[in-house]
């Protein structure tokens, strides 16, 4: 049996014709169908890599029974709307017996329409939430089509047959399905061992009296939703009492205005921008190093950068966003884009070894809630479940690719 995955994430594609995935589609990630399914054919976006860009900040896409078959040149009015992609999404469709869509995405809904319209049987996997992520780009046209895009998901997941969701309780409510459904995080981390949670807390009662202290921040800086400017304007109030402070920014994209911005709140000599990292040992090498995670984002699933920087004992502060309240304590939380709450949050844990030491025992454990065998074991379930359910309704198809479901 063979499965098609949609999704609009945009692999790298070398001059050699090979895929590349900046962390969100490797093939060790695609694996996971793979011990379900005889083939999978991987449809979503592609770019061609810059001659200067490194193979070693990339992770290759492709691999044995994976098919990538490209969407290209498509703008994102023709990936909803365009014939073309209609055509391009329908064609793979009609050669694979079941299909797996991530969402949100354009290809991903275009894949829900034509699944359906075909009688093919589908289920989808719910990453993020459409509305937040569109309303907080940053942009005017993100604001036109954020409710938009909001209720084309929320239809298309109501009429999901199965749906996989990676928080345990915000998406499922924002985007309910009609059908079976399970909440299990796509977050891939070792699960900590005793030396981790020792060794952070040596570093916590090392440095009790906070003379240097680093927070980092993991996301693009491309994007307004990551919440770096909640983050810098913390900065502010938070620098004078706290004069060897720095805020270490881990992302990809340009700097140019995060710099201007921190210039402008004369706390540019306690930002650096870190640039990307190879996922795994420099990720957590960076984490080490850091006294305090936070994120302070305006759109968010189950955040995979928040649990791997749990399971390195780091206490965290975060926005009152997607699937953050469900992993670090209430009082942690904060409003989105509300500056003055995140620095009282961060200026709450520094100020208390003990409480600093809570906070690392309390993320450790949560952390170890997304060890890869529980999550491995709770996804290999459902998508039995899923494949049983594609080859019954092979047999015996039902309106809209429903059958039922066991």
């Amino acid at each position: 049996m063979k499965t098609a995955f949609f999704h609009d994430h945009r692999l790298r594609r070398d001059a050699a014709g090979a895929y590349f995935s900046n962390g969100g589609l490797p093939y060790a990630v695609l694996a996971r169908y793979l011990k379900h399914f005889d083939g999978l054919v991987l449809v979503t976006r592609v770019q061609q890599t810059a001659e200067d860009e490194s193979r070693e900040r990339l992770s290759p896409a492709g691999g044995p029974r994976v098919e990538v078959v490209p969407v290209e040149g498509a703008s994102r009015i023709g990936m909803l709307l365009g014939s073309a992609v209609k055509t391009h999404v329908r064609s793979v469709l009609q050669r694979v017996d079941c299909a797996i869509i991530r969402l949100p995405s354009l290809i991903g809904l275009a894949a829900c329409r034509e699944a359906i319209t075909l009688g093919k049987p589908w289920m989808v996997e719910v990453v993020g939430c459409a509305w937040d992520s569109l309303w907080n780009y940053g942009s005017i046209a993100g604001h036109v089509s954020a409710p938009i895009l909001y209720a084309l998901n929320r239809h298309f997941i109501k009429r999901a047959p199965m749906a996989l969701y990676v928080t345990e309780h915000f998406l499922q409510h924002r985007y309910p399905c009609g059908g079976p459904s399970e909440g299990c995080s796509d977050v891939v981390i070792p699960s900590p061992g005793d030396d981790v949670l020792a060794q952070r807390l040596r570093r916590i009662r090392e440095s009790s009296d906070r003379r240097q202290v680093r927070i980092g921040l993991v996301g693009s800086l491309n994007v307004d939703y990551k919440g770096h400017e909640t983050a810098l304007r913390a900065l502010v109030q938070l620098v004078p009492e706290n004069p060897g402070l720095t805020l270490s920014l881990l992302g990809s994209g340009d700097a140019e205005r995060w710099r201007r911005l921190a210039s402008r709140l004369r706390v540019s000599t306690h930002v650096e921008f870190v640039g990307t990292l190879p996922s795994g040992g420099p990720v957590a090498q960076w984490m080490d190093g850091l006294d305090l995670y936070m994120i302070p984002s305006l759109q968010e699933g189950l955040p995979r950068a928040l649990v791997e920087a749990m399971s390195r004992g780091l206490p965290a502060v975060g926005a009152r966003t997607g699937g953050i309240p469900e992993l670090i304590d209430a009082r942690h939380i904060h409003d989105r884009k509300n500056h003055n709450q995140l620095a009282l949050a961060i200026r709450r844990l520094i100020g208390s070894t003990a409480e600093m030491e809570s906070a690392a025992r309390a993320n450790v454990a949560t952390s170890r809630k997304y060890a890869p065998a529980i999550l491995e074991n709770r996804r290999d379930e459902f998508l039995a479940r899923f494949r049983s359910y594609a080859e019954r309704t092979q047999c015996s198809q039902l309106p809209e690719g429903r059958a039922e479901i066991q």
